[in-house]
C-alpha cells in the first residue's frame, strides 16, 4: 500500500496518493534548438547558406561560375563576341540616323555599366570604413552583377556602329581594355562566391589581394576605355 496524506483538508475526500518515486525536475527547454519556422527579412539565397548541410553531404555548386572551365569558356565566348564586334564596325555603312542611336545607347550603357562597377566599389569601400558589414557588401554588389553586365553588352554592340578608326593605336588599346575588362568581371564572379562562403572571422589575405587585384584592374580598364573614347571624339 502506499502512503497517504495526512493534509486535513483531503480528510474529508479521497485519500492523495503519493508515489514513493523521487521525482524528475522538469527539462528546461533550449531556445536555440527550437525552429521558430520561416526566416522572415532574411533573403531565400542568403537563407540557403544559413542553413547548415548534412553531414556526409558535400556543397553542390549554385551556379554555373562556379567552374573555371565555364569561367575560360565564357571567356572564350566573349572574345568571340569582341571580334565579332569589331568585324561588324568593318563591314557595315552606318548613317547619321543609325550613328546618332548607336552613340545614345553607347552613353546609356556606359551610364549603366559603369555606374554598378562605382557603386559595388564604393559598397566595398564602405565596409572597409568599418560602417557595414562584410555580407552586407556582398549582398549588394551582387545585385549590381546584371546591370554591369547589360551595361557592358550595350558599350560592345553600340561601339561597332560608331565607325571606330582600328588603325588607331588609341581604339586598339580600348579594344584590348575591353576585353581584358569582360575576363576581369567574369573571374571576380567566382571572388566573390568564394568571399560570401568564407566561413574566416577575418577576410583571409589571399582573398583581400585577389580582390583587390580585381578591383584595381576593373577601375583601370573603366578609366582607360573612358578616356580613350573621350579622346577619340575629340579628335
Amino acid at each position: 500500500m502506499y502512503p497517504t496524506s495526512s493534509d486535513p483538508a483531503d480528510e474529508a475526500g479521497s485519500p492523495t496518493v503519493i508515489s514513493p518515486v523521487t521525482p524528475i525536475a522538469p527539462r528546461r527547454l533550449r531556445t536555440d534548438t527550437v525552429s521558430w519556422g520561416p526566416m522572415h527579412g532574411v533573403p531565400p539565397r542568403a537563407r540557403k547558406r544559413l542553413l547548415p548541410i548534412p553531414p556526409g553531404e558535400p556543397e553542390k555548386p549554385l551556379v554555373l561560375h562556379d567552374s573555371w572551365a565555364i569561367v575560360g569558356a565564357a571567356a572564350v565566348v566573349a572574345s568571340a563576341v569582341v571580334a565579332a564586334a569589331v568585324w561588324v564596325s568593318t563591314h557595315i555603312e552606318v548613317d547619321p540616323v543609325l550613328h546618332t542611336a548607336a552613340l545614345f545607347v553607347h552613353l546609356a550603357s556606359l551610364v549603366l555599366g559603369f555606374g554598378g562597377v562605382l557603386i559595388a566599389d564604393y559598397l566595398v569601400l564602405v565596409w572597409i570604413s568599418g560602417r557595414s558589414t562584410l555580407a552586407e557588401a556582398i549582398r549588394g554588389a551582387e545585385r549590381l552583377h546584371l546591370p554591369i553586365w547589360v551595361g557592358l553588352a550595350g558599350l560592345i554592340g553600340s561601339g561597332a556602329f560608331l565607325e571606330p578608326n582600328l588603325n588607331s593605336a588609341l581604339t586598339q588599346t580600348k579594344v584590348v581594355l575591353v576585353l581584358v575588362l569582360t575576363v576581369n568581371g567574369l573571374q571576380a564572379l567566382i571572388l566573390s562566391r568564394r568571399i560570401a562562403h568564407s566561413t574566416a572571422p577575418h577576410l583571409p589575405s589571399q582573398l583581400t589581394v585577389w580582390g583587390a587585384a580585381t578591383a584595381t584592374i576593373s577601375q583601370v580598364c573603366w578609366w582607360g576605355a573612358v578616356w580613350i573614347g573621350f579622346w577619340n571624339a575629340q579628335h
